[in-house]
């Protein structure tokens, strides 16, 4: 090597991120590129779809878009990533390969594997049994092939280590970047206000429509609630069903059963938001409900936190993790336990100004995780990066 230096070249595997369809992963690699952008020793590639170029604007300079029409092509995905992406990698001259849908379709290059969760091995009711066999069938061979593991929680981590026998020391804990969301405009601000029409006072879920996320435990917890308050529910998120394989859209069944618990005008349903409509309306929120059964990590909780908002979240999979003192921790299968404790919220000003400021402290936390640089650590260890090049160059 002459005096110039020599920069890491990674290609990162977005082919199965359809935007406002798979969820937190999507958000996940999105803040973990956008801080690769930053990095003037790092040269990346993102192959994707068209669709995710033109939904994440700032990304699309690094985007290779592949061959692939809209829509969730997912027989036609599975073969392009392991033939033109493949050979896209190969001609690249790319030192390490970055898969972050949990699955490793081809490493013509040492390979990093994230894996967000093993929610099928939990619930495998939530998926159909074509997807249950694909996971098993594929899952260890990927956590067996890569050259280096990632995972977004602790929690992740040891249920990865427990479920194929790995040891915990080979996967390393890289969790979302915890970058503030944007600031709203007034154009963002008037767009909020359009969708909140006739909503005064809410309580906010932000998740997509699975079961796992756990809504309809929280609407019959609200019907109780709104036995006392003047108070509205407001989900965000996309329909479920989005993910190949995944459970039916729960939308119309919650629909059923607000109408049913006597709450079907004081229960909306928003939608997938762009970010800054989303944090308009996270601002006006009471308090944050965050019901879920199963998370991998819970960046909407994290989120939350950072905005101000008082969070009352699941006590389980890595909410606990996330949240450490930060919000209220409640059981999701009670719904009692929800009702008592969102009515005494809406009731005591001091204590959800307490609580958001509990959030903020822990959101600062998260924070000072600087997960490029760790991410960027696991590159080199795949590639062997300071053997071939030397740590300083």
């Amino acid at each position: 090597m002459t005096g110039t230096t020599k920069r890491l070249r990674v290609a990162a595997n977005l082919l199965w991120c359809v935007p406002g369809v798979v969820g937190g992963s999507e958000g996940y690699a999105v803040g973990l590129l956008e801080g690769l952008a930053r990095r003037a020793d790092i040269l990346f590639a993102v192959f994707a779809t068209r669709e995710f170029a033109d939904a994440h604007p700032e990304l699309a300079p690094f985007c290779v878009v592949a061959p692939l029409p809209q829509g969730r092509r997912v027989l036609r995905r599975m073969a392009l990533e392991r033939s033109w992406l493949a050979w896209r990698i190969r001609a690249g001259g790319f030192h390490v390969v970055h898969h972050l849908g949990g699955l490793l379709p081809c490493a013509p290059v040492p390979a990093v594997l994230t894996v967000h969760d093993l929610q099928y091995l939990v619930f495998p009711e939530y998926f159909s049994a074509l997807k249950r066999t694909y996971l098993r069938l594929s899952q260890g061979p990927a956590v067996r092939k890569a050259a280096a593991l990632c995972t977004v929680s602790d929690f992740t981590r040891r249920h990865l280590s427990t479920a194929f026998g790995v040891d915990a020391a080979r996967i390393s804990v890289i969790p979302p970047a915890a970058e503030p969301l944007p600031e709203p405009t007034d154009t963002d601000r008037a767009a909020a206000r359009r969708l909140l029409a006739g909503i005064p006072r809410f309580v906010l879920y932000p998740a997509a429509c699975y079961p796992h996320k756990n809504h309809e435990m929280l609407v019959r917890a609200f019907a109780e609630v709104a036995r006392y308050h003047d108070v509205h529910l407001v989900f965000t998120g996309a329909r479920g069903a989005g993910a190949w394989g995944s459970a039916p859209d729960t939308e119309p069944r919650l629909r059923a059963v607000a109408a049913q618990c006597g709450v079907g005008d004081r229960v909306h349903f928003l939608g997938y938001l762009p970010r800054p409509h989303f944090a308009a309306i996270l601002a006006e929120a009471a308090v944050v409900a965050f019901p879920s059964r199963f998370e991998g990590f819970g960046l909407p909780v994290a989120e939350a936190m950072a905005a101000g908002r008082p969070v009352v979240a699941s006590a389980a999979a890595a909410l606990p993790e996330v949240v450490g003192d930060g919000g209220i921790l409640l059981d999701p299968n009670d719904p009692a336990a929800w009702a008592t404790t969102l009515t005494r919220l809406l009731d005591d000003d001091a204590e959800r100004l307490r609580l958001a400021e509990a959030g903020r402290q822990r959101a600062r936390q998260l924070a000072s995780v600087d997960i490029v640089a760790a991410q960027v650590a696991v590159y080199r260890r795949a590639a062997r990066w300071d053997e071939h090049y030397g740590s300083s160059r």
